[in-house]
């Protein structure tokens, strides 16, 4: 399913490129002698192609790509105005690149050690460059490497277009999701299995948050409707494909502040979500729809708190509910002294364990759920300038995931800045020796960071 993902033309060919497909770290050569393949790579076929102004490329080499094995290799092969084919040694892999060449109609160079055995279905059709890995044969490599790139790149074959040709371009469909990432999923046409195509978070319905993480948003094997559109770039599924986009007019009719008229249409585990006048999605505080006797199909007035057209997300509060206590008497409840509307607020100071349930590492926080404290209307906020040295090197590699234990401490309840009506409880992370010694647990016990689960121990 991937391989046909990935058997998309790019949009273009970078006639500036030469990629090497060949082998990778030590082998042993047809003379019997080892030769490390990456210093072969890094040190004369690198050389070479850059004293011609020409960029190489290697799958493995490729800055900052996340891209599997598999798929770099594709692309690679697919955007390069050249490609060196290394046959020194046995490798599927290699073979794999030397066919897509072949089929793309690569202008295509093929070289090899002495005495390797070429695949029989080459020789005759392709003259090889040989070469020795010795202190004679390396400089020779060089430089008729550097004279067959200089006569491949004057030749002019056309090159084959394996973009997808069909008669319908553009088929609305129910699909299937097949696999999930945190930036897109791939979906099948349950009623046709040979269409394919990917949904990334642009696609995203115009009335849909945009998710931070796809993969969440989306189940494998749940079904889904859009439109799987074809273009030069292949085939995607979308769920805007065709509409016009709402956003420029939301933001014009709903300022902050503004009061609108809304229905909720649906309760779920996710909480209760409203349609505003003017066809605008939210979602109403969970904790104030149920204080309110909200239910489905039920009318209410709703205050705009913000409105994010890169997200698709807009804030709205309950524009009828009046906190019973003022904003004087919200200030304090970060002491402890009272509450925020219903719900009290935990202290300043007061020290228990959390779950994140968010991270949020391009904004540099989670949030946590924190242990006794499951009626607050919003999760308390853990900023990476309140984490610990060791926490702040795994929230830094994405160590940090939905369901971890953290050990905090309450620095900020009250609030928000923001939003007077919304109340905020910010944290910092106690330290395992710092927690020790309060006597919350025996010193020593859990990771730096991390709160141990009970198995860990076992």
């Amino acid at each position: 399913m991937e391989l046909a993902e990935m058997l998309t033309r790019s949009a273009a060919v970078d006639d500036d490129v030469v990629f090497f497909a060949m082998p990778y770290g030590e082998r042993k050569l047809p003379n019997g002698a080892m030769a490390d393949f990456d210093v072969l790579y890094e040190k004369y076929f690198v050389e070479a192609v850059r004293s011609l102004d020409l960029t190489p490329e290697r799958a493995d080499r490729i800055p900052g790509t996340t891209e599997s094995p598999l798929s770099a290799a594709w692309n690679g092969v697919d955007r390069a105005g050249v490609v060196v084919i290394d046959l020194s040694f046995p490798s599927t892999s290699v073979a794999m690149e030397l066919g897509w060449a072949m089929c793309l109609r690569k202008r295509t160079i093929l070289i090899h050690h002495e005495g390797a055995q070429v695949p029989t279905n080459i020789v005759g059709q392709v003259r090889a460059i040989k070469y020795r890995c010795d202190m004679t044969g390396l400089p020779d490599l060089q430089d008729a490497l550097r004279s067959a790139i200089e006569k491949a790149r004057q030749q002019s074959t056309p090159e084959m277009d394996l973009r997808p040709r069909i008669g319908v371009r553009d088929v609305e469909a129910i699909a299937e999701v097949v696999w999930t990432t945190a930036d897109h999923i791939f979906v099948r046409d349950v009623q046709n299995e040979l269409r394919t195509g990917v949904m990334r978070r642009t696609d995203v319905d115009y009335l849909e948050k945009v998710p931070e993480d796809m993969s969440k948003r989306f189940r494998e094997t749940s079904r889904i409707r859009g439109t799987f559109v074809t273009d030069e770039n292949g085939t995607r599924f979308s769920q805007r494909h065709g509409k016009t986009n709402p956003w420029p007019s939301f933001e014009k009719a709903y300022q902050r502040g503004a009061i609108v008229q809304a229905t909720v249409d649906q309760v779920n585990r996710g909480g209760y979500f409203v349609e505003l006048e003017g066809g605008a999605r939210s979602r109403l505080s969970p904790a104030a729809a149920e204080a309110a006797g909200l239910s489905r199909g039920a009318e209410v007035r709703v205050r705009v708190l913000s409105v994010d057209a890169a997200r698709q997300r807009i804030d709205v509060a309950l524009a009828d509910r009046a906190p019973s206590v003022g904003v004087t008497a919200f200030t304090a409840a970060g002491t402890g002294d009272t509450g925020w509307g219903a719900v009290a607020l935990p202290r300043r100071g007061e020290r228990c364990e959390g779950t994140v349930t968010n991270s949020f590492l391009e904004r540099g926080f989670v949030l946590v759920s924190l242990d006794g404290w499951s009626e607050l209307p919003q999760r308390a906020i853990l900023h990476f300038s309140r984490m610990t040295t060791a926490l702040q090197e795994q929230f830094s590699r994405g160590g940090i995931r939905e369901g971890d234990r953290l050990r905090v401490e309450v620095v900020f309840a009250g609030p928000s800045a923001r939003n007077p009506e919304r109340a905020e409880v910010r944290l910092q992370e106690v330290p395992s020796n710092e927690w020790a010694m309060d006597g919350s647990e025996k010193p020593g016990s859990g990771a730096p960071g991390l709160v141990a689960d009970e198995g860990d121990a076992a």
